[in-house]
């Protein structure tokens, strides 16, 4: 057998072909001790390919001779350096998502999350991981699943897991466009690279808004704290802003329901979302419930908290298509998101049923939208992730569905087309 060195090997292969349109990334690490570590992350930030290497913290509190012994040759190679800076926002260029590697509550699994483009990772220390006030900074915090005994990964290793996960999302999707190009200039069968002649027609799409664009539920927790804080609720007897959302969350979908079916009116659903959590645990306060309400209105569309992929499929859909929006929310809040949100300039119309006077999926906010935005059902194509109320009313006004299903669960109906991330509309549209 002969043997052949890497370099060699990689010459032959055009790999920075693949990458040529990815920004370069930005590795990050959080107070980092061990000089074997600090050299093994510069060794990585060169193999990757990144424009730097930053460590958070002091200086002087590491032996620098053996950290450049680690790392090699690859200490000549990229810019790293230590700062003492705790506002990650002063470190990362402007457009780059910053993703924190940690198994913290709110992380997803790595291998289900579709990474940003243009990224910075970060990291945290052998013992403490990243700090709380550096994980409230970041877009998305992802996790990487260990099957066996020990649970915990080395930080460099976790960190290259991490890098070549992003870079092989990367060489999927540049590899998908590449197809996509092959396809039409052979005029080959569209649908093989899921692009469906069908697609071609659309002219209008129409999205729906919470938990579609808007994550409401990563919103709504942060809401929670706050009121939870302000109106001094553990002394009441609820022991967390988590549990008591988890209350509120069931009861509150009822009552959505209910309100779209016409059997309570807008002042009922907002006093009573609050009231009956609150007498989940003894405690019959009608005011207190009252101000939880207006609090929590207040709040929650000011908490900016994006679905993953909102802006970047926005950016792209903007020049080739009219963006239009249909939502069951209430006028003052849903105006108020997308204001907050940077959203707006992106949408040519905003239907709300409280304006229309039905509620989806009542096909005549359908009807009421398509007029509004001068658009025929035939060229138009609805966008939604609730498939009762977005796919089943869209399909009653002879409108295309696209049913976004992160979840990935079996869908409960049909739909023309079916996605579990939001960038994958790109391989649609």
């Amino acid at each position: 057998m002969t043997y052949i060195k890497s370099n060699d090997l990689f010459e032959r292969i055009p790999t920075e072909d693949l990458y040529r349109s990815v920004p370069r990334p930005i590795l990050i690490a959080d107070q980092l001790m061990t000089p074997d570590n600090l050299g093994a992350m510069i060794r990585l930030a060169d193999n990757i390919g990144a424009s730097e290497m930053c460590f958070l913290g002091e200086e002087s509190q590491h032996h620098l001779s053996k950290v450049r012994r680690a790392a090699a040759s690859s200490r000549d190679n990229i810019r790293w350096y230590f700062t003492e800076e705790t506002d990650l926002r002063k470190i990362v260029p402007e457009g780059k998502s910053l993703v924190a590697i940690e198994t913290a509550d709110n992380a997803t699994c790595i291998y289900d999350t579709q990474l940003p483009k243009d990224v910075a990772f970060i990291v945290g220390s052998e013992r403490h991981g990243i700090r709380e006030e550096l994980l409230r900074q970041c877009d998305k915090i992802v996790y990487i699943p260990v099957p066996g005994p020990t649970r915990s990964l080395n930080v460099s290793h976790a960190a290259a897991v991490a890098l070549f996960e992003w870079q092989r999302q990367m060489r999927n999707a540049e590899c998908g466009i590449r197809n996509a190009e092959l396809c039409f200039s052979e005029k080959e069968n569209y649908s093989a690279f899921r692009i469906p002649h069908s697609a071609l027609k659309y002219h209008h799409l129409f999205f729906d808004l919470d938990r579609t664009l808007w994550d409401f539920d990563a919103a709504a927790e942060v809401a929670f704290e706050k009121i939870y804080e302000q109106y001094h609720l553990h002394a009441l007897g609820i022991p967390s802003a988590h549990e008591f959302h988890e209350v509120y969350h069931p009861l509150n979908e009822k009552l959505w329901e209910l309100y779209r079916e016409n059997k309570i009116t807008k002042d009922d659903l907002n006093r009573t979302r609050f009231l009956k959590p609150l007498e989940h645990y003894g405690i019959h306060d009608v005011e207190l419930a009252d101000h939880l309400s207006e609090d929590y209105v207040y709040w929650s569309p000011r908490i900016v908290r994006l679905v993953p992929g909102t802006m970047e499929l926005l950016e792209y859909l903007k020049p080739k298509y009219h963006l239009h929006l249909i939502t069951n929310g209430f006028q003052e809040v849903q105006h108020t998101k997308l204001s907050g949100s940077g959203m707006e300039p992106y949408f040519e119309t905003l239907t709300v049923s409280e304006e229309v006077g039905v509620k989806k999926p009542d096909p005549e906010i359908f009807r009421y939208a398509l007029r509004k935005a001068g658009a025929a059902p035939e060229d138009s194509l609805m966008i939604g992730d609730e498939m009762a109320v977005d796919i089943d009313g869209a399909r009653a006004a002879g409108i295309d569905q696209l049913f976004f299903n992160p979840t990935g669960l079996p869908a409960s109906g049909p739909c023309t087309y079916e996605v579990h991330h939001l960038l994958e509309i790109k391989a649609i549209l």
